[in-house]
This record gives structure tokens, C-alpha cells and sequence, in this order.
């Protein structure tokens, strides 16, 4: 059994419930704005020392990723071959980490 739909509103019903949304949200709009204007003013909060949380930060190693297809290489122990394209390992040397590469020459 369906449940009866709600009688259609009037053209001026809905009118006027749209232009009191909209006059709601241009007065939410108005008092964002003050606000934003308000802490533009306010000087720039120096910091004195640098706080433990900053000193803790870490940056991501990049994940390694197979030389034959070059996807990057799940999480957990790695097998003999890649999961992806089944490039066998043993078939280069193992890389070590080396300073930045040194910009190319020019022809």
C-alpha cells in the first residue's frame, strides 16, 4: 500500500520558502565574513620555541617498487618475484640508498 504524497505546494508557498533560505544563508554569509575580516586583523601568532610536535614529524619513505613494471610494492616481506608482472628479484642487484642524483650533462 503506498502512503499518500503530500499535496504539491503553491507557487507562492515555495517562493516564499526559498527567499527565506536564501536570506538565511546571505545572513550566515555576512556574519562569515565579518569574522574572517575580524582574524585577518589580528597579528600572525609567533612561535617562540619549536613545539615537540614539529620535532616529531617524520617524512614517508618512498615505497619500493618493482624494476621490472614499476608498481610500487605491497606491505609485508617481499617474495622472490613481484606480485604484479612477476619480475624475478634475484635477476638484478639490490640497489643501496645513494645520495641525490647529480644533475644530467648536457649534450
Amino acid at each position: 500500500m503506498r502512503t499518500p504524497r503530500p499535496s504539491p505546494a503553491s507557487a507562492e508557498d515555495l517562493h516564499a520558502r526559498l527567499a527565506a533560505r536564501i536570506t538565511a544563508l546571505e545572513d550566515r554569509v555576512r556574519r562569515l565574513e565579518a569574522r574572517l575580516a575580524l582574524e585577518a586583523r589580528k597579528p600572525p601568532l609567533v612561535r617562540t620555541r619549536a613545539s615537540a610536535s614539529a620535532a616529531t614529524v617524520r617524512t614517508a619513505r618512498p615505497r619500493p617498487r618493482c624494476p621490472g613494471c614499476t608498481l610500487e610494492l605491497p606491505r609485508g616481506r617481499r617474495g622472490e618475484s613481484c606480485v604484479w608482472c612477476g619480475f624475478m628479484f634475484a635477476a638484478v642487484t639490490r640497489r643501496r640508498a645513494s645520495a641525490p642524483k647529480a644533475p644530467r650533462k648536457q649534450r
